[in-house]
């Protein structure tokens, strides 16, 4: 190696310096935009894509750093300055050291709490895949995913934390580095900042030094890859913040089961309508949820809010008809993440569809207490035919019936687009039971 060349770092390590500098840097208000949405409750489809982003991140400088280590040892770096005494010599090698451990153990500690598949907010299980940059399955580490759930809670909480308390220490050393390097540009005048700065001169230097082609060539095409990725990164969050504001859950203007909707007047009594009884009906939904972790899990949900405007007459079915409308933002399966999000973008998009519908097309008598529904369902502003078999009976005033169907959710683009699309099942089960009683 050139003794012009001890003077300086490589062109390999200055690139792999700021990009991984650049991605810290990065990460710190990401990271605290994340906790601060946790917080507050919002866990919507933008929270949800910065999550897997500041994970991809991670992953990031985790491989950027163990290069930039190895590139180290085989490359060692320019010489401190001769005046530099012997107790700052200690703590400078100390803090590049220190700086080689945080970008490793912090990567290291998040992966292994998104291995848990654990929630420390909720604390309960989250099973959410980790794909880099949404291209590679990344794989859960040291078998956490078959541990005991108090095994992952406790490795869970112990990671996170650690894994705070490691980001902290990055932020203070970063403070310090930074601090340090202007010092030695500015008020010791020497050359230990233009050593990882390029195009920057030391204070006392008044000739350019030689140019090295193939160094230049390097140095600007590592630089321009690491200022697009730069752009391209800032362009992500802003999107992920605007999309957490526009599609953040609404609240929900209730519903009152069987009643007329709010702002309307009651319509006039029909001799053949029913008005349900909300004690004792619901609309539910179940499907199935798979991941490398649990297997294969059932979940039940239901709608807290919704309507239905019935005309019933076993001997007058052409005159008989059910319109059903339910407000999205009420659905709940009981997982606090799962109805925070259900409303968002991705899947039944409340903000934009704040209901659905079902209107009834034609209803026909099977025999005995078993009836078939024709009818349209119109969900996200998409309208598919959909089929109801239930079975009805009616005892004086009082009617009872129950019905199941099924959908395919692809069809109502529900969850097309998330990460979670692939653990779903695509057939969601519709199960209904209403109890109601004449209203005239």
């Amino acid at each position: 190696m050139s003794a012009e060349a001890q003077q300086r770092y490589t062109a390999v390590a200055i690139v792999l310096h700021w990009a991984i500098a650049i991605a810290i840097l990065l990460m710190i208000p990401l990271g605290w935009w994340m906790g601060d949405q946790v917080e507050d409750g919002v866990v919507t489809d933008g929270v949800f894509q910065a999550f897997q982003f500041h994970k991809s991140i991670g992953l990031s400088i985790l491989a950027l750093s163990l290069v930039r280590l190895g590139w180290r040892l085989a490359n060692p770096p320019p010489p401190l300055p001769p005046h530099m005494p012997a107790w700052e010599r200690i703590i400078a090698k100390a803090t590049h050291w220190a700086f080689y451990f945080l970008m490793i153990a912090l990567p290291l500690t998040g992966w292994v709490y998104v291995s848990t598949g654990w929630s420390v907010h909720e604390d309960e299980p989250l099973v959410v895949a980790t794909h880099w940059f949404g291209l590679i399955r990344v794989p859960e580490l040291f078998g956490l995913p078959h541990a005991a759930e108090g095994v992952r809670a406790g490795v869970a909480d112990v990671s996170m934390t650690v894994h705070s308390k490691l980001a902290w220490g990055v932020i203070v050393l970063a403070v310090l580095h930074v601090g340090a390097a202007l010092k030695h540009h500015v008020f010791d005048r020497d050359d230990v900042l233009s050593h990882m700065v390029p195009g920057l001169k030391p204070p006392f230097q008044t000739e350019a030094p030689p140019k090295n082609p193939v160094r230049l060539a390097i140095l600007g095409g590592g630089l321009s890859l690491v200022a697009i990725a730069l752009i391209a990164s800032l362009f992500a969050f802003a999107g992920m913040a605007a999309d957490s504001g526009a599609n953040a859950p609404q609240q929900s203007s209730t519903i009152a089961i069987g009643e007329p909707a709010p702002g309307t007047s009651p319509a006039p009594a029909h001799p053949n309508a029913w008005r349900v009884d909300a004690r004792t009906s619901a609309i539910g939904f179940g499907f199935v949820y798979r991941d490398d972790i649990n297997g294969a899990q059932n979940f039940t949900g239901r709608f807290t809010s919704w309507r239905a405007d019935i005309i019933f007459d076993p001997a007058d079915l052409p005159g008989s008809s059910a319109n059903v409308t339910i407000e999205t933002a009420s659905a709940t399966d009981g997982v606090a993440m799962h109805d925070r999000a259900l409303p968002g973008a991705q899947w039944f998009d409340a903000a934009t569809h704040p209901t659905a519908t079902y209107r009834t097309t034609s209803i026909r008598h099977l025999g005995g207490d078993a009836y078939r529904a024709e009818g349209e369902l119109t969900i996200r502003g998409r309208t598919r035919a959909v089929q109801l078999p239930f079975t009805l009976t009616i005892d004086g005033d009082r009617a009872s019936m129950n019905g199941r169907t099924s959908i395919d959710r692809n069809d109502f683009d529900i969850g097309k687009d998330s990460d979670a699309d692939d653990s779903i099942s695509r057939d969601i089960d519709i199960i209904i039971r209403v109890e109601a009683y004449r209203a005239s």
